[in-house]
């Protein structure tokens, strides 16, 4: 039987520790103890089955190599969810379109490997999303460990990033290696942080090992 949760079980908290780290040309944000009883908003998502609502392109590998899935969850009861968005849209100077509040669902991604890391150096296929990525992680036992890898990339790379969603290589061929792109810095990722960078960056899942066949790698995602 699955649990029970209220809203004090997933409710944010109202005051943090924020750090800005200067890095190509905008900011890093960090932010600290996100959420009042992030253990029990850990237990939430970790009880909800792993769905894969990304469309499978041809020749996806999405439920053969690994489960890249997210679950959807409706959070905007919680004021202070509000406040924290607004104070990081008001640094990145970011004004909301009128179809998209400052509260969103909340989105939960789910991340496990069923095939075993390639190995070095190959890593997790980067990307490029939209004008501000914002995520929490949220695996209780990750403590400055890899989370997520800023790069840059070479002719190859950016040809990559520039593919239409029906020849997205992220479920097709999702290791690449530094003939395609060159990690300039690994954000580390701790329980209960959050970290919001321009989504114009590539980036990706920073996987460097097998840990995330035996656990599901869990982080909240909110794109403005």
């Amino acid at each position: 039987m699955m649990d029970f949760y209220n809203y004090d079980d997933l409710t944010m908290n109202d005051k943090w520790k924020v750090t800005i780290y200067p890095f190509f040309d905008s900011h890093i944000l960090c932010v600290d103890n996100i959420y009042r009883n992030p253990k029990k908003v850990y237990e939430y998502v970790s009880q909800c089955p792993i769905v894969s609502l990304k469309p499978n392109t041809k020749g996806s590998l999405n439920g053969e190599s690994f489960y890249d899935g997210q679950h959807y969850a409706n959070l905007r009861f919680d004021t202070r969810r509000e406040v924290l968005f607004a104070k990081i849209c008001e640094f990145y100077k970011i004004e909301m379109g009128e179809n998209f509040d400052l509260n969103p669902f909340s989105i939960f991604n789910q991340f496990k490997l069923l095939k075993n890391h390639p190995g070095h150096p190959y890593f997790w296929n980067p990307h490029v999303d939209h004008n501000l990525n914002v995520l929490i992680y949220l695996n209780p036992d990750e403590n400055f460990s890899p989370g997520t890898s800023i790069y840059t990339g070479t002719t190859r790379g950016r040809a990559e990033l520039t593919k239409d969603g029906e020849s997205d290589s992220e479920h097709t061929d999702p290791w690449k290696d530094p003939s395609y792109f060159q990690e300039e810095l690994c954000i580390l990722s701790r329980f209960n942080s959050l970290v919001a960078f321009p989504g114009q960056w590539p980036h990706g899942q920073t996987i460097v090992d097998n840990r995330y066949t035996k656990k599901t790698r869990i982080t909240e995602v909110t794109f403005f």
